[in-house]
């Protein structure tokens, strides 16, 4: 069985990483403008690759007569959907795999269902032109999915240290309603920076620290999230400048907020751990925080430069994923009840993390 559950851990391995591989290839379709490169899902024109011969172009066009064949924008489309896919199949095997092994099917279906509703907001995309809250609710998804994902794996690695203690730390219990609040401020401001995107927003401000001057006048919260609906086509943004002026202005206040509450929970964490992983899972966080805050500051004086811009959006999805892992580690060290049992012992009832 330890066997079985070591190869279960190695399909969760390559579904994480498959996953970062979308999460990258979506912002870089968004920021290339290639969202609506294919104008129907899932295929592509009426395709199922993205047409790049003459006479690919001409039925493309035959079948899509309003539309402008850009097979750049197509090709990044489809590349994006080709690795959801098979993100999608790789998570399907870890749900069928754990109905298998009878272990962590609760964790496994919510990963299942997840994906299946990242597939809709996918679709949806598409059919409903980039509306805003959906390209906010599909980059959120694959955040989440990245997360489960982890979380798995920790439950996997957990059972496997089979009767191993771990380290109990009382002095870290104080701070678990502060890494609560941590993960909940970090899940806005990424929210902040979705909502950014979809809009358009990230090319409004380019002076520090927010906007150029006079922008306090213009600044209105109403206008920021106001649900622009009923338009043909949200390509590009249709909210006027004094709404994504306020969310982009609300998008570094967010910032602001984020980097003093994680720097505040991490130096703490820091400071009274006693054990080593802990001590470097919080340096860990504070390094993907500063890189973070650096690339943010780079969008800005740069003008949004392509790759800086996806690794701004990957770093986040990582920053939150190890923000994730060290408030788990944190619960599983703060509880005086936390004992591993042997792998056999577990699985002999049936029993598991997650399950």
């Amino acid at each position: 069985m330890e066997k079985r559950l070591k190869r279960f851990r190695l399909l969760v391995n390559a579904t994480l990483v498959l996953t970062l591989m979308v999460i990258a290839l979506g912002a870089y379709t968004r920021l290339t403008d290639a969202g609506l490169g294919c104008p129907d899902w899932p295929g592509c024109y009426g395709l199922l690759h993205a047409p790049s011969k003459d006479h690919h172009i001409e039925r493309a066009q035959a079948n899509f007569p309003e539309a402008t064949i850009e097979p750049h924008k197509a090709r990044n489309e489809m590349l994006h959907r080709y690795i959801a896919g098979l993100l999608g199949l790789c998570v399907a095997a870890i749900f069928f795999y754990s109905l298998m092994i009878k272990h962590f099917r609760r964790l496994s279906g919510a990963l299942l269902l997840l994906v299946i509703f990242q597939a809709a907001l996918g679709m949806w995309t598409v059919t409903l032109n980039l509306l805003p809250l959906v390209v906010l609710g599909h980059l959120l998804g694959g955040f989440f999915l990245l997360c489960l994902l982890m979380l798995l794996r920790l439950e996997i690695g957990k059972v496997l240290l089979g009767d191993k203690p771990i380290g109990v730390e009382p002095a870290l219990r104080s701070l678990m309603p502060l890494g609560y609040l941590a993960v909940v401020v970090l899940v806005m401001q990424i929210a902040l920076g979705g909502w950014t995107s979809a809009n358009y927003a990230a090319v409004v401000c380019y002076q520090l620290p927010f906007c150029e001057p006079g922008w306090q006048e213009r600044f209105s919260l109403d206008a920021a999230f106001h649900l622009p609906l009923g338009h043909e086509t949200y390509e590009y943004g249709v909210l006027p400048y004094e709404a994504r002026m306020t969310i982009h202005v609300l998008h570094r206040m967010g910032a602001i907020t984020t980097a003093l509450v994680l720097g505040c929970f991490i130096w703490l964490v820091w400071r009274r751990a006693q054990e080593r992983m802990v001590k470097h899972l919080s340096l860990a966080v504070l390094g993907l925080l500063l890189i973070q805050i650096l690339l943010g500051l780079i969008n800005i004086l740069g003008h949004l430069p392509l790759l800086n811009a996806v690794a701004h959006n990957l770093v986040a999805a990582n920053l939150l994923m190890f923000l994730v892992v060290l408030v788990r580690q944190l619960q599983w060290r703060t509880s005086l009840s936390v004992a591993h049992q042997p792998v056999a012992a577990v699985m002999s009832r049936g029993e598991s993390y997650g399950n």
